[in-house]
């Protein structure tokens, strides 16, 4: 949008004794000539979109995973703040698991069983001394995933583990092979005899804030590997019961013994098996983080929305917009008590939607726009001026910068019911309407995931968007 000129509507009215107004004719003339140049260009776009980025025909632009994310109620994990010393300390070393530990995995988390009652979902508190986290077992599955953590006020979540990473067995007490756990459909032999696995020590995280666990889950390393579009991850949260907090494991020898020991177990599938035990770690300390039930938990869903305003047939920055909105509900996990007196989990309930919001975070046109989002308008002019580009420009974009924040109501994530409208500069006053493309169209929008970074100044984005 930043050279090209957008389509006139309508007419110059009369103003003022000896000027004419137009006639019938003229806007019956006016507009035919309008639409056929707002033809022209949309064929232009199309045209030099499939030169770019190859055939639309049967293709989708929604490519949002919709994987949520969620919040402990009465946490306002939202608000972040520096550590006690500016920023944490990790360690790395290396424990060795033995046998007892694994035989216990194989008896207690059989492959393909439901273990959902044996946890349930969970938070933490950070307590005030140090504290370290062992994957010590990963089960057979084809899916890749990394383990995270995410601490009340930090700046940004701690990326712990990745699948396989320096996790190796041997099968034999006499054995000198250490077999690799693996990162695509490989796992720990029911034949270990002990386990060589990575410990990471966190200190000075800030004491009393709430934590919680999650994985980023793809179907495959190689989609991992390709990281576009078109291969984000899914997240499985401790919040949402993806992960259990387990009881009665063999504390492993290297554990001191001063120190109290918890036990974690992850499903990377949802709708799975829901046997946990695709990734079982440890995590000890004098003394651990406690483990508390979560009685609610807020779910949100985001999508960001990166739009061109067909300013130009051959601009494809999408950046003339960029708004991430967000849809929160609250739900409530129900209890009960099993035949052993111990409170398992039995259900979640939904609480019902409690709001939805957007950020505009970018704005890289020169034309004035109303943006449309479910039953909520936003137009750039009452904020700023209309002409500036806002959050695009080469080095001077914050990612995380937000240019204003409202409410909305209406959107439905499922059916993208959003929609831009442009005004034309120069001698153009008419309104030019761009609304989430169909399937086979060339997109003028497109939905991705919020943690996808949107293109400086006529900066194409890459053909692996829409080609892989």
């Amino acid at each position: 949008m930043k050279t090209g000129k957008l389509l006139a509507f309508g007419c110059i009215a009369a103003i003022g004794v000896g000027l004419m107004s137009c006639s019938k004719a003229d806007v019956f003339d006016s507009n035919a000539a309008n639409e056929l140049k707002k033809e022209q260009l949309e064929k232009d776009y199309t045209s030099n979109f499939v030169k770019n980025y190859g055939a639309v025909e049967g293709k989708s632009w929604d490519f949002a995973t919709m994987a949520p994310s969620y919040r402990i109620v009465g946490e306002n994990s939202a608000t972040r703040a520096f550590t006690r010393n500016g920023s944490y300390t990790t360690t790395k070393g290396s424990m060795i698991i033995e046998k007892e530990v694994s035989q216990w995995m194989f008896a207690n988390m059989k492959a393909g069983k439901d273990n959902t009652k044996m946890g349930s979902p969970f938070y933490l508190k950070v307590p005030g001394n140090s504290f370290t986290i062992v994957p010590i077992f990963q089960g057979t599955a084809s899916y890749y995933w990394e383990l995270w953590m995410h601490v009340v006020g930090l700046d940004n979540d701690v990326k712990i583990w990745s699948k396989g990473e320096d996790l190796s067995y041997r099968e034999s007490e006499t054995s000198t092979e250490w077999k690799e756990a693996g990162t695509d459909n490989a796992g720990i032999s029911k034949n270990a005899y002990e386990v060589k696995a990575p410990t990471y020590t966190y200190a000075d995280l800030p004491e009393g804030k709430s934590m919680y666990f999650y994985l980023k889950v793809w179907n495959n390393y190689s989609d991992f590997k390709k990281n576009s579009l078109n291969y984000q991850p899914r997240l499985l949260s401790s919040l949402d019961h993806q992960m259990l907090a387990l009881q009665g494991l063999d504390t492993p020898k290297e554990v001191p013994a001063d120190n109290e020991v918890a036990i974690i177990g992850c499903e990377d599938a949802v709708g799975g098996d829901y046997d946990y035990e695709d990734l079982v770690f440890l995590m000890y300390g004098n003394p651990a983080p406690p483990i508390i039930q979560v009685k609610e938990v807020e779910k949100s869903v985001t999508k960001r929305y990166m739009m061109e305003d067909l300013g130009d047939a051959d601009d494809f920055d999408f950046n003339d917009v960029v708004v991430d909105v967000t849809t929160t509900e609250k739900k409530k996990i129900v209890y009960k008590f099993d035949e052993y007196g111990s409170l398992v989990y039995e259900k979640e309930e939904d609480l019902g939607t409690t709001s939805q919001k957007a950020i505009v975070r970018a704005a890289g046109g020169t034309l004035d726009f109303t943006l449309k989002i479910g039953q909520t308008t936003w137009t750039k002019s009452t904020k700023f001026n209309s002409a500036e580009m806002l959050n695009t420009k080469a080095g001077e974009v914050s990612y995380n910068k937000v240019l204003d924040e409202f409410d909305v109501t209406g959107w439905d994530p499922k059916t993208n019911n959003v929609s831009v409208s442009v005004v034309g500069k120069g001698g153009d006053n008419g309104v030019q309407t761009v609304v989430f493309p169909k399937k086979g169209e060339a997109p003028m929008i497109i939905a991705v995931n919020e943690t996808e970074n949107w293109m400086y100044e006529r900066t194409s984005v890459p053909t692996s968007w829409f080609t892989e």
